[in-house]
């Protein structure tokens, strides 16, 4: 019996374990990961953002999908199609979080980079953006977003 509540104990204790390297800031990530793991961080902070969408946790989602955009950016890969999906990604959440004026500044960069980089692809709509048509410059009457790095 008494290893039967070890056991229990410690399936739950692994399952509670949080990925301490995802839970680092940006900048610590950098310092303390190899280069050529950062693609597996980015991956994992987007399947960890993905979870968190699906349970409704918005705030934790923006959190991680931020860290993995700044991570892409700060190793070379801004003008790629896997940054353009995850500016699209934060466009949806913001959309969802009610805040229009980000999620049109986050679409209008994604579609940047798709112009940019000639992505032909059904997932990528370059003139419209969930249905609605965006004007390429409507965002600049918004607050600009801060933490993005242009």
């Amino acid at each position: 019996m008494k290893s039967y509540h070890f056991a229990l104990f410690f399936i739950i204790s692994i399952g509670l374990w949080a990925e301490p390297q995802l839970d680092q800031s940006v900048e610590e990530i950098l310092v303390h990961t190899r280069l050529s793991r950062i693609p597996m961080v980015i991956a994992e902070l987007e399947e960890r953002s993905a979870k968190k969408m699906e349970s409704g946790d918005f705030l934790s989602a923006r959190e991680d999908l931020k860290k993995a955009i700044l991570l892409k950016q700060s190793i070379g890969m801004k003008d790629t199609e896997g940054n353009a999906h995850l500016l699209f990604q934060m466009a949806k959440l913001e959309t969802k979080l009610g805040h229009s004026c980000e999620a049109l500044h986050y679409s209008s960069l994604a579609n940047q980079i798709v112009k940019r980089v000639g992505i032909r692809s059904d997932s990528y709509t370059l003139a419209q953006w969930n249905g609605k048509e965006v004007s390429p410059r409507k965002w600049e009457t918004c607050q600009e977003v801060s933490w993005l790095q242009e």
